[in-house]
């Protein structure tokens, strides 16, 4: 509620609370005044001729005005109400005690009607300050006391009526109120004449009067006393959050988020803690909706529900409290589908409907949401009837809003939604003909940028594509003239909705998706186009969170983030089809490992920048450190006391400003816009890259060569439900059946290795090395191993045999990898070894003898062991190091990768630790621990283990584990590779680091062949060991 500006003169600081009783003093002068002949009027105008018991009188009854008022209780405010009602007539006379009195009155009664609802209680309020202002003179300073008194229950009258014409007034006479009113009250002057003009931004949708209520309730803030402080802060948040809605002007809604915090902690009143809280959670729903950031979806539910409690049953916001718990159950509903959430949100929206006024300004929101509601049950139900139901909502919600109103466009997007859902079930065209029509008016009252613009843009495009199915169904191969320009039309519609940069992601995301699905239907020339619009989108989407947990969640768990990443394989499928091979390699590279390619980017030289602009390359280095930091931070670990969210959407904000600023130099018009195939294919310099994908439409693999174009070699046999098969049969078997595993790995050359190999003996000599670069429905397969190995089996027909193999995530991974910071290596390598063979808890490892090998092969290697071996000190000592050796329990924890982790002295190293990491130095990595390369189920396109975790912290060459290893063949293992690395090292080799995988591959054939010897039939122990990068 706005404040009241009757409490100037008045209310009397003194009165402390509600007297349990009225004193018996004032009911006496009450009686003795009301049996006496009135006083003569003062024609003066003034107060001095009235009586002193009379001027006395109405005093006390603005004490008890205030008194009551306070208390919220009903009976003590209908006693007020009584009393001055009985001291107005007694002063009758006298227009400025009058006028006093009435002004009391409506006060008494404009709170009586917010705590019952009743409507006679407004309507009298109105009254009595209508009259109070018209009998006090013109020149009297109680005038601008009494404008702004007046404009507060026409405010509150418009929002129970939508009578446009007392919220005019109502803005007309806090304008004046503004003028002429004293320098003491002007901060609750500006503050409710903000509050006025935004009620009118929500009825015309005029962003001037929104910017200006800003402005004024800045300057309120400014103006404004201690006790008013929180009121004039959470009335700012709430409006930089309503700008936010409207503008997408993401600092609008960090200041908003700010301001509200600060507002909440200031609180004393119950009124004002209610206020703050509810905008505050307001703004962290939003913020939510931005970032997917799941504390601030919890932190506004446990809000919202703190808001009820302080809010009494009969309280007049009590609907407007109720929709927005319902709207935050909501959006964790469309998490979990929790059906219990869903009940509970249409419970709510239905109390809300009955506390609510038909006339009520809100009640087409919560027609709308209630009906959006219902219209969520339906899609899980597949009832009739809650769909039905949720149109007549809709169709109320219209009829009731007028024409101008911000919430009209709304209703006009859902009910267009739902007539098309109506008509798949009824097959009635008369919807689809009304849907459009609805979505075309929505459409036509959206400014150019406007957020909604891209929403609206999609619903219309899909119901005119029903249109066309629709009236096109009987003839299926032929599509009439007026149709195609029709869909040319639509096309142009969803690009437009694909590229509103103005709109959330999220509805430029499933815009583009629906571009995808029209094109590949209607209109396959701009279906290229369409697939590049979703890559473009998702990079824009990955920078929402706040965390790498955070982005990995959305990237794991988002419906639509989801079905936008199994579009990849079908992009590659159609620039593959298109004979446009190159596209295709550059669409397979941006699909993978998007988390790190984005924390790449902070972590670049940015040479190129630093040669035409060094303090540009400076911003860029400073702020990349500090978004890398953060992002690389873990949650349960901050204790710095900031918001984490709002650092990262600043930090994130500027960062994408300079990087603007960096594309206007000359010669900069790319920088970190997506990766041309030329520079690409800088990765297989060092031998082929082959990429391999899975689609339903076709499969493909595509080798990269180090010149030419790149071959494409269909698999044919490659179906991604033969994959999956193949998949859960290897794994199945592992460890188990000895058998089952060889030929799984023998239907793995026959439906993927095979032909691969049959293009590579033409253009790459034997033992050379090749690296794969698998989609996620391969990613858990041991391409390396794939082969016949059944007694007598070809040689020829056996991958180790033929080439050398190792795993990268993408090119850009390889590039990085070779890249050097000095001209020569150090002349020898500097080993950390860290050694946990008896971790808490866990099953003693026998790694001592190849712990003592290592330290004999190279005498100044640094063991952590013990008590030494911690997390902290062994991030903190491998920096200072080329090679790290670990010899400890690894798990992998297949739902959040990012907390998969080595087992170390009373404590984890976690992927999260590790990416933290800059190594510039590093050169080598060994894990021989269990699952160390293991792909996460969740996103296994992403990289995230704790092989990948070490190549991105620095390391060109990682050797790790698929699944659990045995703690013999691991040491048989690492003595091969180092027996090997030190031979090397002593011919000279200065990138000793680039035999690592030749190395392993010699020690696992030799692992291979003592299993033979001993008659030990377990190939998956062989299998398990894998080399990622240069």
């Amino acid at each position: 509620m706005e404040e009241d500006g009757s409490k100037r003169h008045w209310d009397v600081d003194g009165a402390s609370g509600v007297r349990k009783e009225w004193t018996k003093k004032w009911r006496i002068l009450l009686d003795s005044l009301s049996r006496k002949e009135r006083p003569t009027e003062n024609t003066s105008g003034g107060s001095e001729s009235a009586p002193r018991d009379v001027e006395d009188l109405v005093y006390e009854a603005a004490r008890m005005t205030k008194a009551a008022v306070q208390s919220s209780n009903i009976e003590k405010l209908e006693e007020a109400v009584v009393f001055v009602e009985k001291a107005a007539d007694a002063c009758s006379a006298n227009p400025v005690l009058r006028s006093h009195a009435l002004d009391s009155l409506g006060r008494a009664r404009c709170v009586m009607f917010e705590e019952t609802g009743i409507r006679e209680h407004i309507e009298r309020a109105v009254e009595a300050r209508e009259e109070a202002m018209k009998i006090c003179p013109s020149n009297h300073s109680d005038r601008p006391r009494l404008l702004a008194n007046l404009a507060c229950v026409l405010y509150i009258r418009f929002q129970t009526s939508a009578n446009i014409e007392d919220l005019k007034r109502c803005i007309a006479l806090r304008e004046e109120a503004l003028v002429l009113g004293q320098p003491q009250s002007r901060s609750l002057d500006l503050q409710n004449l903000a509050s006025s003009l935004r009620r009118r931004f929500e009825v015309t949708a005029n962003l001037v009067d929104l910017d200006r209520c800003i402005v004024l309730q800045e300057a309120a803030l400014e103006l404004a006393s201690p006790p008013d402080r929180p009121s004039r802060l959470w009335n700012l948040g709430g409006l930089l959050h309503t700008r936010f809605e409207n503008t997408a002007h993401i600092s609008d809604l960090e200041k908003s988020v700010a301001v509200l915090h600060e507002a909440a902690a200031l609180s004393k009143s119950d009124e004002d803690r209610r206020d703050s809280l509810n905008w505050l959670a307001n703004s962290l729903l939003t913020r939510y909706r931005q970032t997917r950031n799941m504390a601030d979806l919890g932190q506004s539910i446990t809000l919202y529900e703190a808001v009820l409690e302080l809010c009494s049953a009969t309280h007049i916001d009590r609907p407007m409290y109720l929709n927005n718990l319902a709207a935050s159950l909501s959006e964790r509903f469309r998490l979990d589908k929790s059906i219990a959430d869903l009940d509970r949100v249409i419970a709510l929206q239905e109390e809300t409907l009955v506390l609510t006024p038909p006339t009520h300004i809100d009640c087409t929101l919560y027609l709308r949401n209630l009906a959006v509601s219902l219209d969520d049950r339906f899609a899980l139900s597949d009832d009739i009837n809650d769909l039905d139901k949720s149109i007549t909502l809709y169709e109320q919600a219209l009829n009731r809003c007028p024409t101008t109103h911000i919430e009209r466009r709304d209703c006009l997007v859902s009910l267009t939604g739902s007539l098309s859902k109506r008509f798949e079930h009824k097959r009635d065209v008369a919807h689809l003909d009304r849907a459009i029509q609805l979505a075309q008016s929505a459409l036509e009252t959206l400014p150019p940028h406007h957020p909604q613009r891209s929403e609206c843009l999609d619903e219309l495009s899909l119901v005119q594509l029903h249109h066309i199915r629709e009236t096109t169904r009987n003839d299926s191969n032929h599509v009439c003239d007026h149709s195609t320009l029709q869909i040319d039309d639509i096309i142009h519609q969803l690009r437009e909705a694909a590229h509103a940069l103005h709109s959330p992601s999220n509805d430029r995301l499933i815009a583009s998706l629906h571009w995808i699905d029209a094109s590949n239907e209607f209109h396959q020339e701009s279906l290229f186009d369409a697939y590049s619009a979703v890559y473009d989108i998702l990079d824009v989407i990955i920078t929402r969170g706040h965390s790498l947990e955070t982005r990995y969640n959305q990237l794991a768990t988002d419906e639509w983030i989801t079905k936008a990443k199994s579009r990849f394989t079908d992009a590659v499928g159609f620039a593959i089809a298109q004979n446009r091979p190159r596209d295709a390699v550059v669409f397979l590279e941006r699909g993978r490992a998007l988390l790190l390619a984005q924390v790449g980017h902070f972590r670049m030289p940015f040479d190129d920048i630093r040669e035409r602009d060094p303090e540009l390359a400076a911003q860029l280095e400073s702020v990349g450190r500090q978004l890398d930091h953060a992002l690389a931070s873990d949650p349960a670990r901050n204790s710095s006391g900031d918001d984490p969210i709002a650092q990262s959407m600043r930090l994130t904000s500027e960062w994408n400003a300079l990087v603007e600023r960096a594309r206007k130099l000359d010669g900069c018009h790319d920088f970190l816009k997506p990766t041309p195939f030329q520079s690409l294919q800088q990765g297989a310099t060092a031998g082929p890259v082959i990429f391999v994908n899975i689609a339903e439409s076709s499969s493909h693999a595509i080798i990269v060569f180090p010149v030419s174009d790149p071959v494409v070699v269909p698999l044919p046999g490659a179906t991604p439900s033969q994959v999956d098969q193949l998949t859960h049969t290897l794994l199945d078997a592992r460890d188990r059946q000895a058998r089952t595993f060889i030929l799984a790995l023998r239907h793995l050359w026959d439906i993927v290795v095979g032909p691969v190999v049959d293009q590579l003996k033409a253009h790459t000599p034997p033992q050379s090395r090749i690296w794969w670069c698998p989609s996620a429905a391969v990613a858990e397969l041991p391409l390396h191993a794939a082969g016949y190995y059944f007694k007598g089996a070809d040689p020829d027909r056996h991958l180790p045999h033929l080439f050398v193999s190792s795993y990268t995530s993408s090119l850009g991974a390889l590039i990085r990898a070779r890249r050097t910071t000095n001209k020569q290596s150090p002349p020898a390598p500097s080993l950390l070894v860290i050694s946990q063979p008896n971790t808490r808890g866990e099953i003693e490892l026998n790694v001592r003898d190849e712990i003592i090998f290592i330290s004999n092969k190279l005498p100044t290697t640094r063991v952590l062991e013990g008590p030494d071996g911690t997390s902290d000190a062994v991030v903190a000592a491998i920096l200072d190091y080329s090679w790290a050796h670990f010899s400890c329990h690894a798990y992998s924890i297949s739902d959040n990768p990012l907390r998969s982790y080595f087992s170390l002295h009373e404590s984890r190293l976690h992927v999260l630790d590790i990416l933290r990491t800059q190594h510039p130095q590093a050169e080598l990595a060994i894990l021989t621990a269990c699952h160390t390369a293991g792909a996460g189920t969740s996103a296994p396109e992403e990289f995230l283990h704790l092989a990948g975790a070490m190549q991105f912290a620095g390391f060109r060459s990682v050797v790790g584990t698929s699944w659990a290893m045995d703690d013999s063949d691991g040491s048989f293992i690492v003595k091969g590779i180092y027996r090997r690395l030190f031979e090397e090292l002593g011919r000279g080799n200065r990138l000793v680091y680039t035999c690592v995988a030749k190395a392993l591959n010699e020690a696992v054939d030799e692992l291979q062949a003592d299993l033979k010897r001993r008659k030990i039939a377990e190939p998956w122990r062989w299998v398990n060991y894998v080399h990622y990068g240069a």
